[in-house]
């Protein structure tokens, strides 16, 4: 019984990237690491996320809590816990296209680690190349121990400070080269306003440059696998009105389903609970 779940879980997968048009998408992931998503929502939905970021931001510089990315002089600010601010964040995280692909990576038992709006100033210093594995000592693992989502509120490309990527890195199974090695191999993403760009945990990328006005905005979603610590205590923050009002899933991304760390006093006594997730995490898919 057990096999035949994992191939059923399996076969469900490849419907559902069949069903979404997502082939290329997963080669792509294969191949280089990352790939683009178009048309997964409207672009006033990316508007109205963008609105909200910046709104949050303001909030969080007037309680003194302004999380600074290029230094205490720079611009550019990190926006946290986004999903547990704002019931479009929320949306977002459930969009079909981008969950199946960090799906695709993770498996369904995977979880969200942390939610945060990153946003990028003129004339601050680029960010550090870098994996999204960073405590995971070298060789990585050649699955996914971790995957990101960035929604592109802003178009992204060299100028305007997205991201910069080494295509195919994921492979080496290794964190980047010292010095500005990887820098000088990587290339910018060039994904316009409205894109979802999906990356392996693997992939060495980070943040350029912006040198035109203004901001860029944009926020990841980050994925790890289920038996990994979270950023972000989401089972204790989200609310159990959130859980209400969306489908099962939800439940599962934020770890209300995870059976650690076991309740006190309970000494991990639900065994159905923890073989449900064992059985899922033998598949190296999750």
């Amino acid at each position: 019984p057990e096999l035949i779940a994992q191939h059923r879980r399996l076969d469900q997968l490849r419907d559902d990237i069949s069903r979404l048009g997502l082939e290329r998408n997963v080669v792509e992931l294969e191949l280089y690491g990352y790939t683009i998503l178009d048309d997964v929502k409207p672009l006033s939905f990316f508007d109205e996320m963008r609105k909200t970021v910046l709104e949050l931001g303001k909030e969080d510089e007037e309680l003194g809590r302004t999380i600074k990315l290029a230094g205490k002089e720079g611009g550019s600010f990190l926006v946290k816990e986004l999903l547990t601010r704002a019931p479009i964040f929320e949306e977002a995280v459930l969009a079909e296209e981008p969950l199946t692909l960090a799906t695709y990576l993770m498996g369904e038992s995977c979880q969200i680690s942390s939610t945060d709006g990153h946003v990028r100033a003129e004339g601050d210093v680029p960010q550090g190349m870098h994996v999204d594995t960073p405590f995971v000592p070298a060789p990585l693992p050649p699955y996914s121990h971790s995957c990101n989502v960035m929604w592109c509120m802003d178009d992204f490309n060299r100028e305007a400070g997205g991201t910069l990527v080494v295509p195919g890195s994921h492979k080496t199974l290794n964190h980047p080269l010292p010095g500005r090695t990887a820098r000088n191999m990587a290339v910018p993403v060039d994904a316009a306003k409205g894109s979802v760009f999906v990356f392996t945990g693997n992939l060495w990328h980070g943040a350029g440059a912006r040198t035109i006005p203004g901001y860029r905005v944009g926020m990841t979603v980050y994925f790890s696998r289920m038996y990994a610590r979270t950023q972000t205590p989401f089972d204790q923050l989200v609310s159990d009105d959130a859980i209400a009002r969306n489908p099962p899933r939800f439940a599962e991304l934020v770890g209300r389903n995870n059976p650690y760390p076991y309740a006190p006093g309970s000494y991990g006594n639900d065994g159905k609970q923890v073989g449900g997730h064992i059985n899922k995490t033998k598949d190296q898919r999750g």
